[in-house]
């Protein structure tokens, strides 16, 4: 293990008081660099559990729990929505795992986080006017990773998490992780996975090696490959706030990089899984950095991608 190639990066980072917690470097399938500004624990990944959201998905679809070009209205028959709205019969499965939900505004922003709310997502993104025409627009929709998850529990009749463990985590010797709910328990899917980084690390690993793990196909190749390529033009997004990596497009739940040839999962206040296929390499990165998370993206093409 070389900690050196970190010595830049570390520097920088605490130079900008930018409060990573741990980081860990991959490459040919081993550790080969890792640094813990503090010991390593479960910790909230936030956004990047959208994308085991979507990893669930893909085994899903190879199951044939369903397609790509399901309709989102058919797993839902007794909720409440507009009938006659024509966008919102068109949402597919699709659509979902490109935030091409058609909304303009994420619904669950309207939500009540209080203790005591009972509010329902699912109820939520219907709730809220379909105004775009499904997979013509971006908008950063945490609904819809909660939406898979729901379809995910009432295709395989087990939720996100059991699902998750029994098809991936168990065969990775990961543990059954903390996963947060909605208040009718159902996993979050767009946020709520806790791992330590060394689980993080060893997750992201088998999306690097396209799904494979010990000679056994845990992950379809082929849906990773359309999930960590751009799927939907994210131009606009947040243009007040965005930096270059946030306009390279979207995957199914994957952001694509402005680095050539290299996608990311990534959560707020600095989660990242930074995936570079032509180096055989993946970065994880697990921080709680409210002001500045983009920042430590930035510090990290910087100062470590050149020394790998």
């Amino acid at each position: 293990m070389d900690n050196a190639i970190l010595k830049d990066l570390i520097s920088n980072l605490r130079e900008h008081n930018l409060n990573v917690l741990n980081i860990n470097v991959r490459q040919n399938n081993q550790t080969i660099a890792e640094y813990d500004f503090i010991p390593q624990k479960p910790h909230l990944l936030w956004s990047i559990s959208k994308s085991f959201t979507s990893m669930a998905v893909g085994i899903a679809l190879h199951d044939n729990h369903f397609k790509l070009t399901d309709h989102l209205i058919d797993f839902f028959p007794d909720y409440d929505y507009p009938r006659d709205n024509p966008y919102l019969q068109q949402i597919t499965i699709r659509d979902l795992l490109t935030m091409g939900t058609g909304h303009d505004t994420c619904p669950v922003l309207q939500a009540d986080w209080s203790n005591n709310a009972q509010w329902d997502i699912a109820q939520l993104f219907f709730d809220e006017p379909i105004i775009h025409k499904p997979g013509s627009h971006f908008i950063y929709d945490n609904s819809a990773g909660y939406m898979l998850s729901r379809i995910i529990s009432l295709t395989t009749n087990q939720q996100l998490d059991d699902y998750l463990y029994t098809k991936v985590f168990q065969h990775l010797n990961i543990p059954k992780p903390k996963w947060n709910t909605c208040p009718q328990g159902h996993p979050q899917g767009f946020s709520g996975l806790h791992l330590p980084i060394n689980h993080l690390a060893t997750f992201s690993q088998l999306i690097l090696d396209q799904g494979i793990h010990q000679n056994q196909q845990l992950i379809p190749s082929d849906y990773i490959a359309q999930a960590t390529i751009k799927q939907i033009d994210t131009n606009k997004f947040n243009p007040d706030h965005a930096t270059a990596d946030h306009h390279q497009g979207y995957g199914y739940q994957f952001w694509i990089n402005a680095y050539p040839n290299s996608f990311r999962m990534d959560g707020l206040n600095g989660q990242f899984a930074i995936f570079l296929p032509d180096k055989n390499t993946v970065i994880s990165i697990i921080s709680n950095e409210p002001d500045n998370m983009m920042k430590i993206l930035d510090l990290t093409w910087l100062h470590l991608t050149n020394k790998l």
